[in-house]
């Protein structure tokens, strides 16, 4: 197949699954790191101060993105949708592009499907465009963090592997190798400047030289490697003095519930034992996905499930070796693909699914690196299992695989029904986590918001029936019964909310506006007082943290007039003066 056509038929199908995407609103997540976070408003935090940057270091460039995005259209999310079908596009095509070069390095010489390396560069990119399971990481507009992470990941591999294939063959002038190899640094380094599971990308360079290039003059890329492994050392001096657990720096939702940010690294490991081979499912059989899964924590590797899922994984590691090892001693040079693809889903998951416990145990867009690698294996062993049972085993292959991508198109246009607006996500959810509460809590406010009070607060009761120390459905609750005219009812959730949370803002501003309401004035205005102190402190302490030591001064001043009685407030002004004092020198 010409490659202008597989790379026209990888668009086309990218366009025709997502048709449907491109008005889904903002959800989730979306709302704190989107519709509500002022930084991204404004260009100038990006490119003239260094807000943009200090916002969140070690996603920059994704949040630049979302910047841009406003620039561009404010809060029009059609806008968000295209930039991010476009990414996954471009993302398709450079896993087709990893697959056309990796049939180009040394070890792959001799192998039986060279020949048909650009139809199973196709399928591979096909599978990864249309599957199902990709639609958390396109359609959820604020998961571009992993698709465009992946992007610069993958780039940065094809780059490198391009600038080591002109090494090898000598072809071309030299500039050539160097620039890319250039480009590829560049592109690790935006990675890492995107999400955090780009941490693996140099390890995965080292694999894909072992694998594909072989041991040959270890010297020399040991020393074209090292300035790609210290990329690496990015992510962790980014998260240097951000003063949060490593897992809630990992997490990608906001929205905490007790259990889950209790889990201790033993717990998290077990349930990833699990989790694993529940993604693996998925990317077999794409049913039951889920944006918020409602999932077992395990504790013990003797745990039936968990032991068998060890055993499990642990076989599919075996396999890739013994594969690689197959290859190596005259089997077809294609099994180290499929060894590679193992190892590559294996490594790539093990960010977000190894010993660093993350406030949610499963989301589905973190299969979105690592489904790669599943790609490239399950492609590839198709290929080589239809050519040892048919004589026309290539066109048989192609013919199922060409069944399978047709399907998984309309599943995945039909998963983007699902998404279509807050009510039919939502609804979704509870229907697959009834016993969850956070979904019934993030169901509740698309009712009310339709004026809906009693469906909202149906939601909210059942949200606390399932964890009554849970603080944002009492609030949630009080402004449901206040809607009611309820207002003794709504005061009383509202205290709750504030006793399991003292440092709720909304709960402190809406009591505050209920007891007016209730013609409390004094007790009132302290609440709203409250709530607008602890926003200008808490915006202190952000200023305090990125270095912007004469804006947490006003904050934390501003937090002071509100409410004098607050003394850590002085305490914290205290030590920004001295800080400033330190930088500049001068007092204020």
């Amino acid at each position: 197949m010409k490659t202008w056509i597989s790379v026209s038929l990888i668009a086309v199908l990218g366009i025709i699954a997502y048709s449907n995407s491109f008005h889904v609103p903002f959800v989730f997540d979306d709302e704190d790191s989107i519709t509500g976070n002022p930084v991204i408003r404004d260009m100038g935090n990006f490119l003239l101060n260094g807000t943009g940057y200090s916002y969140n270091p070690r996603r920059f460039v994704g949040y630049l993105t979302f910047a841009l995005n406003y620039e561009w259209g404010g809060l029009d999310v059609t806008g968000y949708h295209i930039v991010n079908l476009a990414i996954h596009i471009i993302n398709a095509l450079l896993v087709y592009g990893l697959m056309v070069l990796t049939f180009k390095t040394p070890m792959m010489k001799g192998s039986a499907l060279a020949p048909r390396s650009g139809i199973l560069a196709f399928f591979t990119a096909a599978l990864f465009t249309v599957h199902p399971v990709q639609t958390e990481a396109v359609t959820y507009v604020v998961q571009r963090l992993a698709s465009l992470a992946a992007l610069f990941y993958s780039a940065s591999l094809c780059l490198y592997i391009r600038f080591r294939l002109i090494q090898e063959s000598s072809e071309g002038p030299v500039w050539r190798g160097y620039v890319l190899y250039g480009l590829s640094l560049v592109s690790a380094v935006m990675a890492m400047k995107t999400k955090e599971i780009a941490f693996t990308l140099p390890l995965i360079v080292v694999v894909y030289e072992l694998i594909f290039f072989g041991v040959g003059d270890m010297r020399r890329r040991v020393l074209w490697a090292l300035p790609l492994l210290a990329t690496a050392a990015i992510i962790p001096l980014s998260m240097l003095n951000l003063g949060k657990p490593l897992g809630e720096v990992l997490s990608d939702v906001s929205q905490v519930t007790v259990l889950q940010s209790s889990l201790s690294r033993w717990e998290y490991l077990m349930t990833e034992f699990r989790v694993i081979v529940t993604y693996i499912r998925l990317l077999f059989l794409p049913v039951g996905q889920n944006l918020d899964y409602d999932y077992t924590v395990y504790q013990s590797l003797f745990d039936p499930q968990v032991a068998v899922s060890f055993l499990f994984l642990l076989g599919l590691f075996v396999l890739a070796i013994v594969l690689l090892r197959r290859a190596h001693r005259g089997g077809d040079a294609s099994l180290r693909i499929i060894s590679f693809g193992i190892v590559w889903f294996l490594i790539t998951l093990s960010v977000e699914s190894s010993i660093i416990p993350i406030v949610d145990v499963i989301f589905e867009h973190r299969l979105y690196l690592p489904s790669v690698g599943f790609f490239m294996s399950v492609v590839t062993a198709v290929f080589l299992l239809m050519r040892n049972k048919a004589v026309k085993g290539a066109p048989a292959a192609a013919a199922l695989l060409a069944v399978v991508v047709v399907a998984m198109t309309g599943t995945t246009y039909a998963r983007n029904i699902v998404w279509q607006s807050g009510i039919s996500l939502w609804e979704d959810v509870v229907s697959k986590s009834p016993m969850k509460a956070r979904p019934h809590n993030n169901l509740g406010p698309i009712y009310f918001d339709k004026g809906e009070y009693d469906h909202a607060i149906e939601q909210y009761e059942m949200a606390l029936k399932l964890d009554p120390d849970y603080d944002l459905p009492h609030n949630n609750l009080g402004n449901a019964y206040r809607m009611k005219g309820w207002t003794d009812k709504a005061i009383e959730q509202y205290e709750i909310a504030l006793n399991l949370n003292p440092q709720f803002i909304d709960a402190h501003n809406n009591l505050g506006l209920a007891l007016l309401g209730a013609g409390h004035r004094e007790e009132g205005i302290k609440e709203i007082n409250t709530a607008y102190a602890i926003k200008h402190y808490n915006s202190g302490k952000d200023y305090l943290r990125w270095g912007f030591f004469e804006d947490a001064i006003t904050e934390f001043q501003s937090a002071l007039r509100l409410r004098p009685d607050y003394a850590e407030t002085k305490k914290d002004i205290a030590i920004a003066e001295s800080m400033l004092l330190n930088k500049t020198g001068t007092s204020r």
